[in-house]
């Protein structure tokens, strides 16, 4: 056989990256399309239209179908006869770095103290590389971007060794804290056994499975997961997950870690396997079924009865939260506002409903929250004037053009992390809306009276795209891309639901509540 050459990987996984960030494989859109079609809250239907929608725009433009591109996770099995003269690590990463600029990527990669971002989603320990061996003489790489919003909910427990009957408690318990910040419905990934670092391994390395693929267990846990109720977006409804999977390693006697690893809907990756002579042309072919999945869903409704059994309910969890979201539910009226806006404005809106806005709004995430109370407390001056504003909590993903910028995907990032700089904000500033996804604990309150927050579904970075019609400017670009603070000219952005309104209604908190009953 002849050897492998460095160039040759390089480019072969700038390509994988370009399908997993574009195209999501026919299984998981499969499980979207089933999880719509089964579904009865109107809410939640929305939810996964535009999921379905923002899949199609990705594929059929190339364009990444989520801002967070996320940090790079490959599992490279390698043929035990496989020529090898050439450095792995390093063809990876150039190929990382290729795609950062190609596909293109968000920099994500960051040194975790000094947070100063690398540029090129390369950096000490990332990405992330897993070796393993294989019969034969083949490499297949595989590549599994992993946002940071669903990775930032799973969790790790070590329990027991007289706990086993305790697993099942610590998944659904890790998916109930989750609501809908790692953007349901997901896909969740059980490790048990092995040590402290391979439950977590074996957990991620489980994403990888085929949705369907579910043994007794597994689907016990979804059952479970789902009975609570959460639904697309933590808004209610069916599908809180698509599946559960489970990898076991043996431990030792006196220990039983278990890891939780959540995946977002977007469950991306895509594999390439390298031999002398290899092309890449086979690629696309993997994802070649997915367009007509997608066509089924807008035209056909028999997938539901041949899935049903996946997504059944115990009918008491289901008569419950039927009658909840009957009570939540707003006018579904859609209200079509321009900024900047007033009191008057947000005072009309009720939890629930559809809401489109035109006009300037701000991206606005964790860095640009310090930053703006930093100079609030020096009492200086902002760049950006927030009177009647309209923050979106987003890290989009950017591209210089003819001098200016374009925006390539822009969906929302977990509005969570900013709770607790909010109330100063808004103390300092008239901001009346606040874009994000996954809600703000307990900040009905702060909201009351001068404030709404609007859902916009996670994820759909690409559809978001259209409703941008200008990059009006950036602020404070020494942040990073993500942290900046982008002026964006939009229209009809939306729909957006009204997650909670100014007058105390807090829609994540209600079905939060249901959930724990």
């Amino acid at each position: 056989m002849n050897a492998l050459k460095s160039q040759l990987v390089a480019d072969a996984v700038e390509e994988i990256i370009r399908q997993a960030q574009t195209r999501l494989p026919p299984d998981v859109v499969e499980g979207l399309v089933v999880a719509r079609d089964a579904e009865t809250d109107k809410t939640a239907t929305a939810q996964l239209d535009a999921i379905l929608e923002n899949i199609s725009i990705a594929d059929e433009r190339g364009i990444p179908m989520c801002q967070d591109t996320g940090i790079l996770v490959f599992f490279v099995e390698i043929g035990r006869d496989a020529c090898i003269v050439l450095d792995l690590d390093w063809a990876i990463r150039e190929g990382v770095k290729q795609a950062t600029n190609s596909v293109p990527l968000r920099p994500n990669a960051v040194e975790p103290l000094t947070r100063l971002n690398s540029g090129d989603n390369t950096g000490d320990g990332l990405p992330d590389i897993n070796y393993s061996f294989k019969d034969g003489k083949a490499i297949t790489i595989t590549v599994a971007p992993k946002g940071a919003g669903s990775e930032n909910m799973s969790a790790f427990r070590m329990l027991k060794p007289s706990q086993v009957g305790s697993i099942k408690d610590f998944v659904v318990e890790t998916v109930q804290k989750a609501g809908g910040m790692p953007c349901p419905p997901i896909i969740v990934g059980v490790g048990i056994g092995g040590s402290f670092d391979k439950s977590a391994r074996l957990a991620k390395r489980s994403l990888l499975r085929n949705l369907g693929d579910m043994d007794e267990y597994e689907q016990e846990l979804l059952e479970a997961i789902n009975s609570l109720g959460i639904g697309p977006m933590g808004l209610g409804g069916r599908t809180t997950a698509l599946a559960v999977h489970v990898e076991k390693a043996h431990c030792h006697t006196a220990s039983l870690p278990v890891a939780v690893n959540i995946q977002c809907w977007a469950n991306r990756h895509a594999s390439v396997t390298l031999d002398a002579g290899h092309d890449l042309t086979h690629l696309s072919e993997q994802y070649k079924t997915m367009h007509h999945l997608t066509e089924q869903h807008s035209n056909k409704h028999h997938l539901v009865e041949q899935h049903s059994n996946k997504h059944h309910l115990a009918e008491q969890h289901m008569n419950k939260h039927q009658l909840a979201k009957q009570h939540m539910a707003g006018k579904n009226v859609p209200h079509h506002l321009t900024t900047p806006l007033g009191r008057d404005d947000i005072m009309e809106l009720e939890a629930g409903d559809i809401v489109y806005l035109s006009g300037t709004i701000y991206t606005a995430r964790d860095e640009a929250h310090l930053r703006i109370l930093e100079l609030t407390d020096e009492g200086k001056p902002l760049p950006f004037d927030l009177e009647g504003a309209v923050l979106y909590h987003c890290g989009p993903l950017m591209q210089k053009d003819n001098g200016g910028w374009r925006t390539v995907a822009a969906g929302p990032t977990i509005s969570a992390r900013m709770t607790e700089m909010t109330p100063q904000v808004l103390d300092n500033y008239n901001v009346r809306a606040i874009i994000g996804k996954g809600g703000m604990k307990n900040i009905a309150p702060v909201l009351e009276d001068r404030c709404v927050y609007l859902a916009y579904t996670g994820g759909c970075a690409a559809l978001a795209v259209d409703m941008i019609k200008d990059v009006r400017g950036v602020h404070w670009l020494d942040l990073g891309m993500p942290e900046a603070v982008w002026v964006l000219e939009v229209e009809n952005f939306g729909p957006l639901i009204v997650g909670v309104d100014a007058k105390g209604r807090d829609l994540y908190g209600e079905v939060s509540g249901l959930a724990l009953k």
